[in-house]
C-alpha cells in the first residue's frame, strides 16, 4: 500500500534535527504532537539506512511545521529546515546524498551543478526509494521527483515542497559557493504527476 512506502531512518532523523535547529526543541515537540508522531519525542532515530520510517511520517512532519508556524511563515521556515537537513546529512551520512568521493574542484560551475544534481537524483532513487531524475535545458535544470512525501500532506492549490527546495539550495551552494533561483513548478500535492524543480543555471548576484 502507498501508506506503507518506507524510507531510511536517517532521512527522518535529519529532518527532525533540522526542525529542532530552526524551531528549537520545544518547537520540534509541538510539531511532532501536531503530526501525531509523539513516538519520536525524546526517542532519536538511529543514524542508519534501515527502512524504519515511512514517507507519510516525513510528509506529515512537514505539514505539521506549516500548521505550527502558519502558512505565511511556512515557506521560509521549511526552506531553512531543508538547508539544515542537507547540512546534517552531509556531516553525518553523506552517502545518503550520493556525494561521497564526488570531485568538483576542477569543474566549471555548470558542470558542478550537473554532477551534484545527478548524484542527488541517483541516491534518492537507489537509497531513499524515491525515483528521481534530472533534465538539462539551455538555461536551467529540472530536478524531477516521481514520488514525494507531499502526497501525505493533503490536497494543495500551490507547490509545498520547500524542504526539498532548501536541500537543493544547500547542495548547490556547497558545490559552487553560489546561490541560484530554484522554484517548484509542479507538485504531486496539487495533483501533478511529479514534483519538478526548475533550477536556473545563471547564479544570483550577491
Amino acid at each position: 500500500m502507498a501508506e506503507e512506502k518506507r524510507m531510511p531512518n536517517v532521512m527522518q532523523r535529519n529532518l527532525l534535527a533540522a526542525v529542532a535547529d530552526v524551531l528549537g526543541e520545544n518547537g520540534l515537540k509541538a510539531v511532532l504532537n501536531v503530526a501525531g508522531l509523539q513516538r519520536f519525542i525524546d526517542n532519536p532515530l538511529p543514524n542508519d539506512m534501515e527502512l524504519g520510517v515511512t514517507f507519510a511520517d516525513y510528509g506529515m512532519t512537514q505539514q505539521a511545521v506549516e500548521d505550527v508556524v502558519g502558512p505565511k511563515g511556512a515557506k521560509m521556515m521549511l526552506t531553512r529546515i531543508g538547508r539544515a537537513t542537507f547540512r546534517y546529512a552531509l556531516e553525518e551520512r553523506p552517502a545518503v546524498l550520493g556525494l561521497v568521493g564526488v570531485a568538483l574542484k576542477a569543474l566549471p560551475t555548470g558542470a558542478r551543478m550537473k554532477v551534484v544534481l545527478a548524484s542527488l537524483a541517483r541516491a534518492a532513487t537507489k537509497d531513499v526509494h524515491q525515483p528521481t531524475d534530472i533534465e538539462e535545458h539551455d538555461d536551467h535544470f529540472l530536478f524531477v521527483v516521481d514520488e514525494c512525501p507531499c502526497r501525505w500532506r493533503g490536497k494543495k492549490d500551490k507547490p509545498v515542497c520547500f524542504v526539498t527546495v532548501g536541500v537543493l539550495h544547500g547542495a548547490l551552494h556547497w558545490a559552487t559557493g553560489k546561490r541560484f533561483n530554484i522554484e517548484e513548478v509542479s507538485c504531486i500535492a496539487m495533483g501533478d504527476t511529479a514534483c519538478r524543480y526548475r533550477i536556473d543555471k545563471e547564479p544570483l548576484e550577491g
